[in-house]
């Protein structure tokens, strides 16, 4: 049998030490790159950089002209803030759905929709996801990072010692990419094994978290304005621009995450530790674990009195999220990659003209030699004299021109971004030429497609992301918590959960494209393409302008359900009493019943006892003759005024057309 690794404490260092350095070593290629599109997309170009200090104010050094203008257009900027507001503005929609038809499995998917809904609001779901696309876009690969907080949450209890106890909650975070280093060695991310997080610390806060460790830590204590150069001097990424200027001494600690394995038990492990892998507390194990989900043979076990035992795993907290595929690595290359170079192009060519226009501003007088200048006629006009030799007489130097083909090099230039970033001019709403309608949509979907790849990956990191939520509420929602949820027909709800309410069950899926466009024009016209259809399903015309105004699509699908939900809640009652409800005069009775006759074809009809069968099929008799005095009653009343029903196919008397032939 295999035997478990237990690291020995003496060999902890060593270890974390050399994990690290194997983490650091395997993206040093990508670093550069990152900094170098942090310059980019901040339109900072690589002279300054070299010329003026990266964390003072810009200053003029020696030997360099400080009246050579430098501007450019960052198309860039504008490319990448379009793809991120596309992901931000039709985000995928999660969707619980029970494993079967069991009454059981259908409760613990709609509790997990609460619970979906809940977080979206409460834990600023959105705001995580996008923080992540921007981090993925900007370097190409992204990480979120989902765990349960025991210092977060409301206070418990606390004593005159200092000892607090805190009630725990659920945090997700978006860290920089800066700050992950992954196990250098898989192709997936699915086969990594660790990760080390780094994030800077206060000194106070450090001193709290670890206080065994107080003088090692002031020792480790730097002021952050030159803590990262100072942390390793060959990383280029402690140098790059977007450091935040703080005057506070910090320390840079990293966790340490180990999914579970055979070797370690499937427990994982972790811990803190500095930068040479001291650790800071013990190793212990992970404590991002999850039980298995309960499934239908284990019910069925437990039903037959069977002690079934479903062991813990641990998993890594982190999810990836990467743009441009690499071969063979887990890590991505972002689009600024490769257009920073023609953005560089761009802008010299634009501030080359920017000086050629300036100089047409200083006309150059050049003199023959032996002229002599009186000191008082030099002005602080921008003029200069230049002495020459020769008979020639005093005349202007002409100023450079433009080649003629810098217009059209740069057309280039710029037409070659966009191809890069894959968009048009159609995405930006823009038709320089008259064209249908259809060729302009055509004309967008061609230009997503490029990114095809791109949303796939994004549905597939909101899908895991939103599975280690729930598993993360299963696994510490031991008591019951009393949550406000926006309910289905966006109506705030009380409830009492546990994790026990979504143990197995039911699984998500995730669907793109299933929202409206953030846009409120777009939104209308899509409401309103969408209209008939919703009409002919039972929603009256008054509700769906009702609807149009506050561009709620949710609400309007509620509506062509609530007969459905209706019914399940009464059949549920019925199943659950043992006894008959009778069916309210003034119900939809004829989408009810809809709903009634597909539920009696399902599995979950077929495996009711007999006697609650019977109280079913006899509440849909009721229900049918319902339906059909209220159809009596209304024709009555037409003939009473004197319309008559039309016949099949024909038009109802009076009703025009074609004069009877005489």
């Amino acid at each position: 049998m295999p035997k478990l690794i237990v690291w020995k404490q003496e060999d902890v260092q060593r270890e974390l030490q050399k994990r690290l350095k194997a983490a650091r070593e395997g993206r040093l290629e990508f670093e550069a790159q990152w900094a170098r599109n942090e310059r980019s997309l901040m339109n900072i170009s690589n002279e300054m950089l070299d010329a003026q200090s990266l964390y003072g104010s810009f200053q003029s050094l020696d030997g360099v002209d400080s009246s050579s203008s430098r501007i450019g257009v960052n198309k860039n900027l504008k490319n990448f803030r379009l793809i991120h507001s596309q992901i931000s503005a039709n985000p995928p929609t999660v969707i619980p759905r029970p494993a079967s038809n069991d009454k059981e499995d259908r409760h613990k998917a709609d509790a997990a929709d609460r619970l979906i809904r809940y977080g979206l609001r409460q834990y600023s779901m959105m705001e995580r996801f996008d923080q992540l696309g921007f981090q993925c876009l900007l370097y190409g690969t992204g990480f979120n990072k989902c765990v349960w907080d025991p210092e977060a949450g409301e206070l418990v209890a606390a004593d005159s010692k200092g000892n607090m106890l805190m009630e725990g909650d659920f945090s997700i975070s978006v860290p920089s990419t800066w700050d992950v280093y992954p196990d250098p060695d898989p192709s997936i991310w699915d086969d990594v094994r660790y990760v080390f997080e780094g994030t800077w610390m206060s000194l106070e806060e450090a001193v709290f978290h670890f206080p065994d460790h107080e003088e090692r830590l002031k020792k480790e204590a730097k002021d952050v304005s030159d803590a990262r150069a100072a942390y390793n001097n060959d990383r280029p990424g402690y140098g790059h621009p977007l450091m935040i200027q703080r005057r506070q001494e910090v320390v840079y600690v990293l966790q340490y995450w180990e999914k579970g394995l055979p070797y370690n038990g499937f427990l994982g492990r972790f811990c803190w530790c500095l930068p040479d892998g001291t650790p800071l507390t013990q190793v212990t194990e992970n404590p991002n674990q999850f039980t298995r989900a309960k499934t239908m043979a284990d019910k069925l076990r437990e039903r037959d009195g069977e002690t079934v035992i479903r062991p813990k795993r641990a998993y890594l907290p982190y999810n990836c999220f990467t743009d441009i595929d690499f071969p063979n690595t887990y890590w991505g290359a972002s689009v600024l990659s490769y257009s920073a170079d023609l953005q560089d192009t761009m802008n010299n060519l634009d501030s080359a003209t920017l000086e050629t226009i300036e100089a047409h501003g200083v006309p150059r007088l050049i003199l023959p030699e032996g002229a002599e200048v009186a000191d008082d006629s030099i002005t602080n006009s921008p003029w200069d004299i230049v002495k020459i030799t020769g008979s020639m007489p005093p005349h202007f130097m002409e100023n450079a021109q433009m080649p003629r083909d810098v217009p059209a090099f740069r057309q280039v230039l710029n037409q070659g971004i966009d191809d890069l970033w894959g968009v048009n001019e159609a995405l930006f709403g823009q038709q320089s030429r008259e064209q249908s309608g259809f060729s302009m949509q055509y004309a967008v979907n061609q230009s997503n497609l490029i990114r095809r790849r791109f949303f796939n990956k994004y549905v597939s990191v909101v899908e895991n992301t939103y599975k280690m939520y729930l598993n993360i509420l299963k696994e510490n929602w031991q008591d019951t918590r009393i949550i406000q949820v926006l309910g289905k027909e966006k109506a705030f709800e009380s409830i009492e959960m546990s994790g026990a309410d979504i143990d197995g069950g039911f699984d998500i899926t995730v669907e793109y494209g299933a929202s409206l466009s953030l846009d409120p024009v777009s939104r209308k016209q899509e409401i309103m393409t969408l209209a008939p259809y919703f009409e002919k399903a039972g929603v009256s015309m008054v509700t769906i302008l009702k609807m149009l105004k506050l561009n709620e699509l949710d609400n309007l699908y509620d509506r062509t359900t609530q007969a459905d939900d209706r019914q399940r809640e009464i059949f549920e009652k019925i199943i659950a009493s043992g006894k008959q409800i009778e069916p309210k005069p003034l119900q939809d009775h004829d989408l009810m019943l809809a709903y009634s006759y597909d539920y009696v074809m399902s599995a979950e009809f077929q495996y009711l006892s007999e006697e609650t069968q019977a109280l079913i099929e006899k509440h849909i008799e009721m229900r049918e003759k319902m339906a059909a005095e209220r159809k009596a009653k209304a024709a009555e009343g037409q003939q009473m005024m004197g319309i008559m029903p039309p016949p099949p196919g024909g038009m109802p008397p009076g009703g025009g057309g074609m004069p009877p032939l005489a």
